[in-house]
């Protein structure tokens, strides 16, 4: 495996889009996702960039000025390669690789230090699809049929289980993972089934600190209902005008 997949931290960093048309803007929309902030440098510029400099004014920073082999850029973080000029893409490569700043090549496959992959995300699960070597055609098909089978993973489940989890973990439980695991694979977990299940004697011996967890869980609701009950000035007003 040459490219290894990962996650890279785009916090205070910069890209640096070499080329201002179609090439350029398909890898572009896939860079408003991140933190990076965007300049892009070129002849000219196709009108869908022109626009995404306008709506994110903050963001994407474009100058349009002609690109020669002999154009100098220092200080970025990450550079995009993607003018229709063959010789002009390469000559930009070899000063990325003297220069040792990360870079990608669009137009060919060829040395590119990072290769951006398309992301697939739903129910806060994201997926990297290294697509360099894939038929293009072929993967609107993977990504569709990658999106459906996210389908099956409840958002609330997972939530539900963070917060249950959080709580074990402040409990200092043992067999946390089992237990979670346990209550991943019960169907009929939910925000309104799954404290009432507990308490049913569905809790097994190793499971015996989620009384624990429940009963606070309890007492919690009981105090916040209590309090609002308190503290609801309305009460008081009807009583007064009765009088």
């Amino acid at each position: 495996m040459r490219y290894l997949p990962m996650s890279y931290n785009t916090k205070d960093k910069n890209a640096l889009v070499l080329g201002g048309g179609l090439l350029a803007l398909s890898r572009i929309k896939k860079l408003l996702d991140t933190e990076f902030k965007i300049y892009i440098i070129a002849a000219s510029f196709v009108d869908e960039i022109k626009k995404l400099s306008e709506d994110y004014p903050e963001k994407v920073f474009i100058k349009e000025t002609e690109l020669k082999e002999n154009f100098m850029f220092f200080s970025y973080d990450y550079v995009l390669i993607a003018t229709n000029d063959f010789n002009l893409n390469l000559a930009f490569e070899e000063r990325c690789k003297n220069s040792n700043i990360s870079y990608e090549r669009v137009d060919i496959l060829s040395d590119s230090e990072l290769i951006m992959n398309e992301v697939i995300e739903k129910n806060n699960i994201k997926i990297g699809l290294d697509t360099h070597k894939l038929n293009p055609s072929l993967v609107e098909i993977i990504k569709s049929d990658i999106e459906k089978f996210l389908d099956k993973y409840s958002k609330e489940k997972f939530d539900i289980l963070d917060d249950i989890r959080r709580e074990l973990v402040r409990k200092n439980t043992s067999n946390i993972d089992k237990i979670i695991k346990d209550l991943y694979f019960n169907e009929k977990i939910s925000l309104d089934t799954y404290l009432e299940d507990l308490k049913n004697n569905k809790i097994k011996e190793d499971e015996k600190d989620l009384e624990d967890f429940i009963d606070d869980v309890d007492e919690n609701e009981d105090s916040s209902e209590n309090s609002e009950k308190k503290e609801d000035p309305k009460d008081d007003e009807v009583i007064s005008d009765e009088e």
